[in-house]
């Protein structure tokens, strides 16, 4: 599983809601799960189903706010995510990518963790530690 790619589907998933509400409708969400079973190889684990069930809560938000508005009218849809979910919008694209950082120990995945924590905790993660400290540390 890549951890990236499913976070990147997450992304993909919010900033449809935001910018075409009308298209996520059940069948979308459905066929979104499905395409995550294809990415994960299979069902997910215990843990990863209960991110993908909040992602899925989260995504009938969006779609609920959005669908009185003009979400294609954002400077960014990020920005649809921040208005109508707060930083907690982006936990789970985080908990994905967390759960495998320290497994991974590639270069994408600590500059995604990077980039993600920042998102969620409006701080650098490990105080801003560079690739270079973090492989030392290990």
């Amino acid at each position: 599983m890549s951890a990236l790619a499913l976070a990147d589907s997450v992304d993909d998933l919010y900033r449809r809601a935001i910018v075409s509400p009308a298209a996520v409708d059940e069948v979308a969400l459905s066929d979104w799960m499905e395409g995550v079973g294809e990415l994960l190889g299979g069902a997910p684990d215990r843990s990863t189903g209960r991110i993908l069930r909040r992602v899925v809560r989260d995504a009938r938000k969006l779609v609920a706010y959005w669908a009185e508005r003009d979400g294609s009218a954002l400077p960014d849809w990020r920005n649809g995510v921040d208005e109508t979910l707060g930083s907690r919008g982006w936990e789970p694209q985080l908990d994905l990518v967390a759960a495998v950082v320290e497994a991974s120990r590639d270069r994408a995945t600590f500059d995604e963790m990077h980039l993600r924590y920042r998102a969620v905790h409006f701080r650098p993660w490990l105080d801003g530690i560079s690739w270079e400290e973090w492989q030392e540390g290990s």
